[in-house]
């Protein structure tokens, strides 16, 4: 080979590597610019671990964090809320609307959702107990939350009261809460932190149920409720959402859907982030009782047909023992085998020798079932009794 050629071989080697490197640094360049600032996919739920994108660390898709249209501030939240007697509200409160039921500190409380509406948290302190009242308009949630959080890391104290408010923010069209002394970014949901400086933290439920404002005030006369006088100028006689809650249509995007319920079904589901079950009220009303398994456990969802609720209990008796159920829906009467004893929709034994007797109740999320399905993507929609003894 002649000099010339090798200069040449050289020099096209040369090229090639040039050429080749080029492309490598493009490539892994896109690459990284593609990281860098795209969410990862998310089908339903929170991410595992907590990513960062754009300076912003997040346990959910920070482009799937939707502004409402409402300012933060445009939700104010009670802070001083005033009760009134089930009289006096009796003229403001309409019977078919719903509320939030809270039994604490010996004294029932009811929070018409005409009011929740509106302002979507109330922080109060009943019986020395800080919680937050929260309600969720376009998923129909209302929890209960302990305002006293455990933030025993970095330069925070290991326990402090919150304070809560709407941010005006959604995902999944449920609301996100905001604490006043982290700025930490939470589910109303789930209760779970998922931006600043309590990201991963949960809050603890405090048990509460909903149900029509009509069966309140007969079941719990002496009971307190949350007062139109709120210090706050709107309009609780009229809905800020119209028809919404009758209608198909949702405001925002979901990361998940599930057609196993139609997508407005009002549903209780209950479960770990592993393993869950939603039941629907079309459905359970239909059958008054339904059996699942979770977690390897049986549970028992009933249909309240006075209250128009759904309670789910572990069908257990004190000793731990199973017990089967069988449900007589031309009665509406719930019996266990063993002792053919008679339950009520409460969980409590009204005649036969388990007279007295109280099944164990488990905690519920009310909630569309759209909402629960993406914020659960892994819980299983209850459409009919499983045999909990076969596992199936």
């Amino acid at each position: 080979m002649t000099q010339g050629q090798k200069q040449n071989l050289a020099l096209f080697v040369g090229a090639i590597v040039v050429i080749g490197g080029f492309t490598w640094g493009y490539n892994a360049y896109q690459s990284y610019k593609a990281n860098a600032s795209a969410w990862p996919m998310l089908d339903g739920g929170v991410y595992a671990s907590a990513v960062t994108r754009d300076g912003v660390t997040s346990l959910i898709p920070g482009d799937q964090l939707y502004d409402s249209g409402v300012v933060e501030g445009g939700i104010p939240a009670l802070t001083n809320p005033k009760y009134d007697s089930v009289l006096a509200s009796d003229a403001v409160i309409a019977d078919d609307l719903l509320g939030i039921d809270l039994d604490l500190g010996g004294t029932r409380r009811f929070y018409p959702v005409q009011i929740m509406n509106w302002h979507e948290v109330v922080n109060d302190t009943i019986d020395g107990k800080n919680i937050a009242i929260t309600y969720c308009p376009l998923c129909g949630t209302g929890v209960v939350y302990d305002r006293d959080i455990d933030l025993s890391f970095d330069n925070f104290p290991s326990v402090g009261t919150h304070t809560f408010e709407a941010t005006g923010k959604v995902y999944n069209n449920n609301t996100v809460l905001k604490d006043a002394e982290t700025g930490s970014l939470w589910l109303q949901a789930t209760g779970q932190s998922i931006q600043g400086a309590a990201i991963g933290r949960t809050l603890s439920v405090i048990p509460s149920q909903m149900m029509k404002w009509s069966t309140w005030k007969d079941l719990y006369p002496s009971g307190l409720v949350l007062s139109t006088n709120t210090g706050v100028t709107r309009d609780y006689t009229r809905h800020p959402y119209g028809n919404y809650d009758t209608s198909k249509g949702l405001y925002f995007p979901i990361n998940h859907t599930s057609a196993d319920f139609t997508s407005k079904w009002v549903t209780y589901g209950m479960g770990s982030d592993v393993d869950g079950a939603a039941f629907a009220v079309p459905a359970l009303s239909g059958l008054g009782m339904m059996m699942a398994a979770v977690g390897g456990e049986a549970v028992m969802a009933v249909y309240d047909f006075d209250t128009d609720t759904v309670r789910v209990f572990s069908p257990t008796d004190v000793q731990n023992n199973a017990m089967t159920f069988t449900y007589d829906f031309a009665k509406k009467r719930l019996t266990d085998t063993a002792t053919n004893s008679v339950w009520n929709a409460q969980g409590l034994a009204i005649s036969g020798s388990m007279k007295g007797s109280q099944l164990q109740e488990i905690p519920t999320t009310r909630s569309f079932w759209f909402c629960m399905a993406a914020m659960h993507p892994t819980w299983r929609a209850i459409t009919t009794n499983v045999n909990t003894e076969s596992g199936e």
